[in-house]
C-alpha cells in the first residue's frame, strides 16, 4: 500500500512539475533582435530593475526574468515593453544590450535604472527609484519622481529633473547643464561654459564653474566655485558662498542669509553692496557708504559685483 502511495505522489509530482515548467520558463527571458547601428529603442517596464548597455552589434539583446506570471516581454521594431495579461504588468529584472550609436528612451514606473555604453541621446523617465547614467551619450535628459539621479558622462546638454531625490552630475558637458530639484540637493564637479540649478529645499554644490552659472533656492545654501565664474545666485534664507576668479558680472541676492566672495588677490571689480540690517567685512578695503549702500573699487574696476541682502551679512575674502 505504501509503495502504490509512494509510485502516485511520484506520478503527481511529475505531472506537475511538467505542467509548471513552460510557466517557469515564461518567465525567463532572453530575447533578439537584429536593428540598426542607429535610430531609437524605446523600454518600457513597470518596475524592478533595468540596465541598458551600448554595445558594437546591430542587434537588441534582451535577458532577465518577469516576476508576474502571465506577463510577457514584446521586442518589436527595436522597442522593448513588458506586457502584462490583465492589465499593468508586474515589476521585472531586466538586461537589455543596443547598438551604441542608437538613441535611448526609458519609461520605468520604478526600480533602478542603469545607462551605460550609449553614444546616442539617452532621455529616462522613473517614477519610483534610481536612475544612473555613465559613457558619452550625445545628450542626457532625466526625469525623475522619487529617487536619486547620478550622471557621470561626456556629453552636450544634461538636463535632470527629480522631485524627491539628490542630483549628482560629474563629467563634462560642452553645451549646458540644467537641474531642477523640489527636495533634493544638486551637487555639480562637471565642466560646464552653462549651468542652472533651481531647488525649494535642497543644497547646491558647484565645484567646476567654467562660465555662466544662475542659481535660485528658497532655504538652501549655495556654494560656487571654480575656474570662470559669472552669472547670479538667488536665495531667500541660504547662505551663499562665491570663490574663485570672476570671468564676467556676478549677481548676488538674498534675504536673511550670509554672502561670502572668497577673490584672488588680483581682482579688478566694482562692487556694490546694498544691506538694511547686514554687517559688512572686506579685505579689499571699507569702500564708501551711501545710506544702505556701500561701493568699492577692487584693483582698477570693470567687472561689476551687485550683492543685496536685508538682514544677511556681507564678507569679502582675499584668496
Amino acid at each position: 500500500m505504501n509503495s502504490h502511495i509512494r509510485l502516485l505522489t511520484a506520478a503527481g509530482a511529475a505531472v506537475l512539475l511538467g505542467w509548471a515548467a513552460p510557466a517557469q520558463a515564461q518567465r525567463q527571458v532572453n530575447a533578439r533582435q537584429s536593428t540598426s547601428g542607429t535610430g531609437t529603442t524605446e523600454i518600457s517596464t513597470n518596475g524592478g530593475s533595468l540596465r541598458v548597455i551600448g554595445w558594437n552589434r546591430n542587434e537588441i539583446q534582451v535577458t532577465g526574468t518577469l516576476a508576474r506570471e502571465g506577463d510577457r516581454l514584446q521586442l518589436d521594431g527595436g522597442d522593448v515593453t513588458v506586457v502584462g495579461s490583465r492589465g499593468r504588468a508586474g515589476p521585472a529584472t531586466l538586461e537589455v544590450r543596443v547598438p551604441a550609436g542608437r538613441s535611448v528612451q526609458v519609461q520605468a514606473g520604478g526600480g533602478a535604472v542603469t545607462v551605460t555604453g550609449v553614444e546616442g541621446n539617452v532621455e529616462a523617465d522613473n517614477q519610483n527609484g534610481p536612475v544612473s547614467i555613465n559613457g558619452s551619450p550625445r545628450n542626457v535628459e532625466v526625469s525623475t519622481t522619487n529617487g536619486p539621479v547620478t550622471i557621470n558622462c561626456t556629453t552636450r546638454d544634461v538636463s535632470v529633473h527629480s522631485m524627491n531625490g539628490p542630483i549628482t552630475v560629474a563629467g563634462s558637458a560642452s553645451g549646458h547643464i540644467e537641474a531642477d530639484a523640489l527636495n533634493g540637493g544638486v551637487t555639480i564637479s562637471a565642466a560646464s561654459p552653462r549651468m542652472e540649478v533651481n531647488t525649494l529645499n535642497g543644497p547646491v554644490r558647484i565645484t567646476s564653474a567654467n562660465g555662466q552659472v544662475e542659481v535660485n533656492t528658497v532655504s538652501a545654501p549655495i556654494t560656487v566655485a571654480g575656474r570662470r565664474i559669472t552669472g547670479s545666485m538667488q536665495t531667500v534664507s541660504g547662505p551663499v558662498v562665491v570663490e574663485g576668479p570672476l570671468s564676467g558680472d556676478l549677481s548676488v541676492d538674498s534675504h536673511s542669509g550670509s554672502v561670502e566672495l572668497r577673490l584672488p588677490g588680483g581682482t579688478d571689480a566694482d562692487l556694490t553692496v546694498t544691506t538694511w540690517n547686514g554687517r559688512f567685512t572686506s579685505a579689499f578695503g571699507e569702500g564708501r557708504r551711501d545710506g544702505g549702500e556701500r561701493r568699492l573699487r577692487i584693483g582698477s574696476g570693470g567687472t561689476d559685483i551687485t550683492i543685496t541682502t536685508f538682514s544677511g551679512p556681507v564678507r569679502l575674502i582675499r584668496r
